[in-house]
């Protein structure tokens, strides 16, 4: 048997770490909702850990609209500091709230060092909402960050089932669950539900440990 990834799966909040008061409750969960830690958000989806062996690590508990500037430094100060202490690691996946998910992958992009795959993922549906997006948006961005396929290829964004760049994606709709985007040319791959990942293009800008930007 191929020995499982070793993933470390940060939260900072977001919808995928809300419960609403019922399965369609999708609209007011945030306001009556009850939120959950990593530890939790696993908890609802245990097939999860079958690909990979995760390790999790609570950031932040904050609201999409509530990310600021100190929160991306903590973020990318985080995973620099993970990335360098522990060299069997061989990815990353981060919750985030979907309003903010671009800024916060794109400002990453530039100043994360490390050459393993970081993905940043969110829901449109909360976690206990009825036909919820966010275990299968786990699940791929799990096995995208533990593929060979994702290396080098700066800070990804997973949801839907699509791979996207960080410099390049888009939020296009408040409510739909593809609503993530890279108009003009389009995402870089697919996280295919037989657990293979296809990347068909890679991104030729600068990104992670080949920018110039020092945080530390």
């Amino acid at each position: 048997m191929a020995k499982k990834p070793k993933i470390a799966f940060l939260g900072t909040g977001g919808t995928i770490s809300y419960t609403g008061r019922n399965s369609l409750d999708v609209w007011e969960y945030m306001d009556f909702g009850t939120r959950l830690n990593v530890k939790e958000i696993l908890s609802r989806f245990p097939e999860v850990e079958k690909s990979a062996e995760i390790i999790p690590i609570d950031v932040r508990q904050v609201s999409s609209s509530g990310i600021v500037p100190n929160d991306w430094l903590a973020l990318a100060s985080k995973i620099n500091e993970i990335a360098r202490s522990d060299k069997g690691l061989d990815g990353f996946v981060v919750t985030h709230g979907t309003a903010t998910l671009e800024e916060t992958a794109y400002f990453l992009n530039l100043t994360v060092k490390t050459d393993i795959p970081v993905v940043i993922i969110g829901a449109q549906r909360p976690s206990s909402g009825f036909a919820t997006d966010a275990g299968s948006n786990l699940l791929s961005a799990i096995r995208v960050a533990g593929s060979q396929e994702a290396r080098d290829l700066g800070v990804l964004v997973v949801l839907n089932e699509e791979v996207q760049a960080a410099r390049e994606v888009t939020k296009t709709s408040t409510l739909r669950l593809e609503t993530f985007q890279t108009p003009d040319i389009g995402m870089l791959g697919y996280a295919d539900p037989d657990g293979k990942v296809a990347v068909y293009r890679k991104p030729t800008r600068l990104h992670t440990n080949k920018t110039i930007f020092n945080i530390e």
